[in-house]
């Protein structure tokens, strides 16, 4: 099974959906490294990361898989992507 860090698009709708959201907030999107803990860095928190993923599930046709992700060892862009299931 294919997943969304596997082809690197993926990586770019999830830094697109998030930079989307820290404008709509009127904070600047900086650079974004896909393996620096979103929540640790104050990009976003718990709201914003869902809104992050619901925005990735209609712009990608793929479903977040939260059994997928083990947010205890943070939250990143790469793990985010890997935790998206393929359209089936």
């Amino acid at each position: 099974m294919m997943n969304l860090a596997s082809d690197g698009v993926p990586l770019m709708v999830l830094a697109d959906a998030l930079a989307r959201r820290l404008r709509q907030e009127g904070r600047a999107a900086p650079k974004l490294d896909a393996d620096i803990d979103l929540i640790e860095s104050g990009l976003v928190d718990s709201q914003a990361l869902l809104d992050v993923i619901l925005d990735v599930e209609g712009e990608s046709g793929r479903l977040f898989d939260a059994d997928g992700m083990d947010f205890e060892r943070g939250v990143t862009l790469r793990r985010l992507a890997a935790a998206f299931a393929a359209p089936a």
